[in-house]
């Protein structure tokens, strides 16, 4: 028996047994508990393994009385339903996690609705994809939460977690409850903010048992409601060509920061300061 085949034999065994305790140790997380989900499932999965992965870097809050839930589907006024991809309910605060497996470099600001993936094409040329803000996209999915808690006062954290297969080149975030980072740096990230106690165990356990029935839709559920999101993002490219009535410049969707409209979107024109011009999102 060659010394070659006895190493090949002996990396084998090593990476069953290692595959051996990640599945065992998949199936007794609360990932597993609530989704589902096979672990291969998961494995082969760029969106579930990303889900996972954000509960894998935090799942040590578990032990502080945390608890955690995925694909969170919370009904909206129109009867449609907005995706939370993971939900940390901690005695800190609420954290919602938007997770986005994108690779190459990332372009966006907070105030724009659409952000930009760049890739390396042939020839060096550029291959650019444009992507929903993931940050107004977190803020729908937290107007529902507080709604559905019933929390207008309590502190919710939006979490936007890209791969470590991107880089960010030009990210500009101006809110301090929006924590932008990638999957390695998830941890740490969020650590600064976990050393303050709003909610009690009790308040943790009973926002929890709100929303794990969210958690647990059908198959057929689950498919109306990517219909009904392919539809949404399509009308939003249509409407990303809107133009200004009063100077001619593009209309960009926006926002709006304050007042009794807060967490509201609208259209306003690109020109301002120099055109104030405004209209509501239909």
């Amino acid at each position: 028996m060659s010394i070659v085949f006895i190493i090949f034999l002996a990396c084998i065994i090593l990476y069953c047994i290692h595959s051996a305790r990640e599945v065992d140790n998949y199936n007794k997380s609360q990932y597993r508990k609530i989704t589902k989900n096979s672990f291969w499932d998961v494995e082969f999965d760029k969106g579930k393994n990303g889900e996972y992965k954000i509960y894998k870097s935090l799942f040590r809050y578990e032990m502080d009385g945390a608890s955690f839930l995925f694909n969170c589907y919370l009904p909206m006024e129109n009867k449609e339903t907005t995706e939370i991809d993971a939900i940390m309910i901690h005695h800190s605060g609420i954290y919602v996690f938007e997770s986005k497996n994108y690779g190459g470099w990332i372009f966006g600001n907070e105030r724009n609705a659409w952000w930009t993936q760049s890739l390396l094409g042939e020839g060096y040329s550029a291959q650019k994809e444009r992507f929903y803000n993931p940050v107004w996209q977190n803020r729908t999915h937290i107007k529902y939460l507080r709604k559905k808690l019933g929390l207008f006062d309590g502190k919710i954290y939006s979490v936007i977690v890209f791969s470590d297969r991107c880089e960010f080149k030009d990210v500009t975030i101006f809110s301090d409850d929006v924590i932008l980072t990638q999957q390695f740096q998830l941890a740490a990230s969020i650590q600064k903010y976990t050393n303050k106690t709003i909610f009690n165990q009790e308040k943790i356990n009973k926002y929890y048992d709100l929303l794990y029935p969210y958690t647990q839709l059908t198959e057929e559920q689950k498919q109306e409601h990517i219909k009904n999101l392919q539809e949404r993002m399509n009308l939003r490219r249509l409407q990303q060509n809107k133009v200004c009535p009063r100077c001619g410049s593009k209309l960009v969707l926006r926002v709006a920061k304050k007042g009794a409209l807060a967490g509201h979107e609208f259209y306003g024109c690109s020109n301002y300061s120099k055109c104030r011009y405004t209209e509501n999102k239909q």
